[in-house]
């Protein structure tokens, strides 16, 4: 069990069975595509493959990814492997956010040939607040999920890999602070102001007695800040003479 933000008890969900290749499957998902459904779509339905299968796919056979390509553009999609989807729906949105929870970047997605590319994601964000919203949300998780790795890394660190270890710290809390920078951001340190310029004052003391009345006193001399010259001030009399 898994908990949610407010520590409550979210039950994870568990991992698909794995669905194997076959002609049949590659041409009823050629079918779909053709017709107008989303790969993601599709794949988000009990005994399909996984959107990422399809991707490996897609790759691996030439013939399959070929006949997929060739869907899209029967389904109004452009082809090619840097993104088949141009129109946003919200399952489309939805697989994306699951992945940058799991840490994918939005560049690496957009690679993927079963996802929107990179310019249509961030198209959507422009113009679509609420997937603006899941795209930051996931980024934010995925902030979450490197202050974790960053202590697991911390933990591990031995003295032959503590500089190498530093350096990956460094850059990890560098990225929380880009993904969610709400939460993780840290203030920018002011820089010291410069010490302003000091004047240091010396006084001269000195005991004077008066020749008519034989009374001593103090007299100081210091020198004036603006002109530099020594100066006398008023004496003060010396207490009990």
């Amino acid at each position: 069990m898994a908990e949610d933000a407010q520590g409550s008890a979210v039950a994870r969900p568990r991992r698909r069975a794995p669905v194997r290749w076959s002609v049949a499957l590659g041409a009823r998902l050629c079918q779909r595509v053709a017709a107008g459904e989303l790969v993601y779509a599709i794949c988000r339905e009990p005994g399909m493959p996984s959107a990422e299968a399809v991707r490996k796919w897609a790759l691996a056979k030439a013939d399959f990814g070929a006949a997929l390509d060739e869907a899209r553009r029967a389904g109004g999609r452009p082809s090619g492997r840097r993104g088949g989807v141009s129109t946003y729906c919200e399952a489309t949105g939805e697989a994306l956010f699951e992945r940058l929870c799991d840490g994918e970047s939005l560049t690496s997605i957009g690679k993927d040939p079963t996802m929107p590319s990179l310019s249509t994601i961030f198209y959507w964000r422009r113009r679509i607040a609420e997937f603006e919203d899941q795209v930051r949300l996931g980024k934010e998780i995925q902030a979450e999920r490197a202050v974790d790795l960053g202590w697991e890394m911390a933990q591990a660190a031995t003295p032959e890999t503590a500089y190498l270890t530093h350096v990956r710290l460094t850059h990890l809390r560098w990225m929380t602070g880009i993904m969610a920078p709400r939460v993780y951001r840290l203030k920018p340190v002011e820089p010291e102001p410069p010490l302003k310029r000091q004047t240091i004052s010396v006084r001269h003391f000195e005991v004077e007695v008066d020749p008519e009345t034989g009374k001593r006193s103090v007299v100081s001399y210091r020198p004036n800040p603006e002109t530099g010259q020594v100066e006398r001030e008023s004496p003060k009399s010396i207490p009990g003479r």
